[in-house]
């Protein structure tokens, strides 16, 4: 056996074994602990059924690692609490997490959303490696990163291609806390300090590279070096991004005069305060059409968003994101909409 395939063998976490049982009733009770309630039914032959969980908890995530030895059918519905990221290391899946029906494999990772009901199905050579995020911490983090309250919860898609691209570094991150937690140099062994920084950066990471209807949201807006009067009018625009402002308003709240204002956010920011307030307000629009229930007006959400004429919005939205903010609406319908997996034979 190569290096190569020994790696591949080898079991994460396996010091954290949590069990390994070989009767269907008793893996779903015990993965459910860890995780939720679900549906877990074996498919076609499942003599070789026998799931192996490893669990290492942090302080707003865990690592996991997860097996069946053979091909299953896993129905949690809706995970509530958590976002769970899926990474094969052998074998592959398929995922659906709302409308959108993954193929998952050493390339593809998926993002499965708290808010909408998941349906899988592992092949018998499916070995996984789980990242589980609290929700709440998540939400704090985004909202943080975002420069914005969030009402709605962030959506992942639920394709995560980690063999190349902005993702790729980040699936590296992740499988070298896994690394180092196999050495116990990692979860389990770090200061509190130092855990806490790992799991933020690990969700930063998610939230910066994956897409959302929040990632949008996360290119950095804060001006380049401290001036305090700029930062203000900033602070101010955000926490009132949806309200009446006026250039005298934000000015007054920053403490300067108005051509202070529009110097420093010309040279910050390359735009006067109102044009940063507009690109604001459609960003905020993008998310809510990106996370409303499918009903709800782009009306609606215009102005909610802070723009009181419809044509307007409607002319400024297509300008930024190269889309009517209907076509934005439609590609969300879509992605929350159930779907039901299909089966193949070949998978038993």
């Amino acid at each position: 056996m190569t290096r190569q395939q020994a790696e591949h063998k080898r079991e994460p976490l396996r010091a954290w074994r949590q069990f390994h049982s070989r009767d269907v009733d008793e893996a779903r009770a015990l993965v459910a602990q860890k995780f939720c309630d679900h549906r877990l039914q074996p498919k076609g032959q499942s003599r070789g059924f026998g799931t192996r969980h490893n669990h290492v908890p942090g302080r707003s995530l865990s690592l996991n690692f997860l097996s069946y030895g053979a091909a299953v059918q896993i129905e949690p519905g809706e995970l509530r609490n958590f976002y769970l990221v899926q990474m094969p290391l052998s074998g592959r899946a398929r995922v659906a997490n709302g409308a959108a029906a993954v193929n998952s494999d050493r390339g593809q990772a998926t993002v499965l959303n708290p808010t909408r009901e998941t349906r899988m199905a592992w092949h018998r050579d499916c070995r996984m490696l789980l990242l589980q995020i609290d929700r709440d911490a998540l939400h704090g983090i985004a909202e943080h990163a975002a420069g914005l309250p969030l009402s709605e919860p962030v959506a992942f898609d639920t394709a995560a291609p980690i063999g190349a691209g902005p993702l790729q570094g980040w699936a590296q991150q992740f499988m070298a806390c896994v690394h180092a937690t196999d050495a116990e140099a990692g979860f389990g062994n770090w200061g509190a300090l130092q855990q806490q920084v790992i799991e933020e950066q690990l969700i930063l990471g998610l939230l910066t590279h994956q897409q959302s209807n929040i990632r949008h949201l996360m290119s950095q807006r804060a001006p380049e070096g401290s001036c305090l009067q700029i930062r203000r009018a900033q602070d101010y625009i955000h926490a009132n991004a949806s309200e009446p402002l006026t250039v005298s308003a934000i000015a007054a709240e920053a403490g300067c005069s108005l051509r202070t204002l529009q110097a420093g956010f010309r040279q910050h920011f390359g735009l006067t305060p109102l044009e940063y307030l507009r690109d604001l307000r459609l960003d905020l629009a993008r998310y809510l059409l990106l996370s409303r229930p499918s009903g709800t007006a782009v009306s609606s959400i215009a102005y909610d968003s802070g723009f009181s004429h419809l044509g307007r919005f409607s002319q400024l939205y297509r300008t930024r994101f190269g889309e009517l903010p209907s076509a934005t609406r439609s590609a969300s319908t879509r992605q929350t909409a159930r779907s039901p997996i299909a089966w193949h034979k070949r998978s038993a």
